[in-house]
């Protein structure tokens, strides 16, 4: 046994909630910005803050995939690695929506943004600044220990949404507004806390 090793009192894989992630991520610039962030009267300070923090469960980490390939050698068969890295798969994850719906408000509105709801369009002369730059942020992702401590960080590079979910919502049962979204991203890094 090793001296400096930490007792855990609690099973690994016992976990009281189902969302065992943190998402963290920044306002995107062009959000900030935006002339209609503050429509609703429900939600003024939605976009207010500098960054946003979601509880997320679902699938949080993608497939990291590096393909084998095929050589032939004195009539067989080898595999060796390719080196190179399969674009990565979207990301999808679900949450629980808050009581104000200000984390669904947050990415919706940064998806109509990319996709004007009243123009149907993307307006860049409203963002006449580093369009690509605007929109695309880096998301952190941070895996939870069974006491919610931060055990492991996922960070995602240039990220932005592609779609959000339904809001599945059920009078029959008691349990809390659920809804989701997927986006997709350049690289993915992972580091251990």
């Amino acid at each position: 046994m090793i001296e400096n090793e930490k007792t855990v009192v609690q099973s690994h894989l016992n976990k009281a909630r189902d969302d065992k992630f943190l998402m963290v991520f920044d306002i995107p610039p062009m959000l900030k910005g935006s002339n209609r962030v503050t429509e609703s009267n429900i939600n003024k300070d939605t976009q207010n803050r500098d960054s946003v923090q979601f509880a997320i469960y679902g699938t949080a980490v993608p497939e990291i995939t590096i393909p084998a390939t095929e050589t032939r050698y004195a009539g067989n068969t080898f595999y060796v690695s390719s080196h190179a890295k399969a674009a990565y798969p979207p990301v999808s994850v679900k949450f629980n929506v808050d009581s104000r719906y200000t984390n669904y408000w947050t990415i919706y509105r940064w998806l109509d943004l990319l996709h004007d709801e009243y123009e149907g369009r993307f307006n860049a002369d409203e963002h006449p600044t580093d369009v690509i730059g605007d929109y695309k942020i880096p998301i952190t992702v941070y895996g939870l220990d069974e006491n919610n401590n931060k055990v492991i960080e996922f960070l995602y590079t240039d990220a932005f949404p592609i779609s959000i979910n339904n809001i599945e919502f059920d009078y029959q049962n008691g349990n809390e507004i659920v809804s989701g979204f997927t986006f997709v991203y350049s690289q993915i890094h992972v580091k251990p806390i």
